[in-house]
């Protein structure tokens, strides 16, 4: 929306929306997946946009209830996903003109990748605190990030998140461990990482192989996907 410039229509946002900084200074709703009625009714909306993992189920319908108009876009993990979600925006908001100038910006990035497969094996963690902390398996967006961007995502064996086991870990011997910074500073920074029980028997432990990136270019499959991608596939060639 900050993109489209239509950002002057927003009344609040939840705490995952992080990007730009000025998007701070909205009020938040709370966390996209527990939202509440009378939080977001409080704002008096005329438009709820998020993702299909918007919830729980029974506030999204009591919003459409409401007579809100409540437009919820697929999780999917694509490289053409920005451009579907900017051009679904702009048809929303009434900024179609802008969305088509953005998305030729990102189809222009997009081509200009050169991104160089590696056997680079990742391992995406993902943790709110210490006492609990989940790998990512197929499926989602971490998974997406790891392999669109050239590496190999370290654990094959199942989908989706499961809690981190040091057996898995030693089992999968990561060359690095990738993280999204809140997560990191949740967990302690990277010298609690280290701490891991088994990490210190893998590669990436060995080496120190560690790297932070910020939560909504690593995972919101937004505008900047190219700019993600070629960050990432430029830190998997120097830890070949």
């Amino acid at each position: 929306m900050y993109a489209l410039k239509a950002n002057t229509t927003l009344v609040a946002i939840d705490s995952t929306s992080r990007y730009p900084k000025e998007v701070t200074s909205l009020p938040v709703v709370g966390y996209q997946r527990t939202l509440t009625t009378e939080g977001i009714l409080s704002f008096k909306p005329t438009l709820v946009i998020g993702l299909e993992t918007a919830g729980p189920v029974q506030t999204i319908q009591n919003l459409r209830e409401t007579g809100i108009q409540v437009t919820l876009f697929p999780d999917t993990y694509k490289l053409d996903t920005p451009i579907d979600r900017v051009l679904a925006v702009g048809n929303l908001l009434g900024k179609k003109k802008e969305a088509e100038s953005l998305v030729n910006q990102i189809r222009t990035q997009t081509q200009s990748l050169q991104l160089k497969k590696t056997n680079v094996k990742v391992m995406f963690l993902y943790s709110r605190n210490p006492s609990s902390i989940f790998i990512s398996g197929l499926g989602t967006a971490a998974h997406s990030m790891i392999t669109l961007s050239g590496a190999q995502n370290a654990i094959t064996e199942f989908s989706e998140y499961k809690p981190l086991t040091s057996e898995a870990l030693v089992k999968a011997n990561p060359d690095i461990i990738l993280m999204p910074e809140s997560s990191a500073e949740g967990f302690g920074g990277t010298n609690a990482i280290w701490s891991i029980n088994g990490i210190e028997l893998t590669r990436a432990g060995k080496e120190k192989n560690i790297i932070l990136v910020d939560d909504q270019l690593l995972l919101g499959f937004g505008p900047r996907l190219p700019q993600a991608l070629k960050t990432l596939n430029e830190k998997w060639k120097q830890m070949e």
